[in-house]
């Protein structure tokens, strides 16, 4: 038994959600949204390389991609808007 448990429960079952994910394009963040994809979960991946994402998108049915530069925060709060309503 571990001496930590964690604060949340552990999502199993990733079918009907939703997930954004900022940095998606390469690396960590790419490998989630391919994770999480392939679990069921609807992806929408951001980030600057439209390339990069669009690549994604192109592979993985269902996603979606939102250019984003997340020094820019008028971009940011467009960004979440068009995420939230999608």
């Amino acid at each position: 038994m571990p001496l930590i448990k964690p604060l949340n429960p552990p999502i199993t079952d990733w079918h009907g959600r939703s997930v954004w994910l900022i940095g998606a394009s390469t690396g960590i963040g790419l490998a989630t949204a391919k994770a999480l994809h392939a679990k069921g979960a609807r992806v929408v991946v951001s980030a600057r390389n439209a390339t990069l994402l669009q690549q994604f998108v192109d592979t993985h049915p269902g996603a979606q991609a939102v250019v984003l530069d997340v020094t820019d925060s008028a971009a940011i709060t467009a960004a979440a808007r068009y995420v939230k309503t999608q």
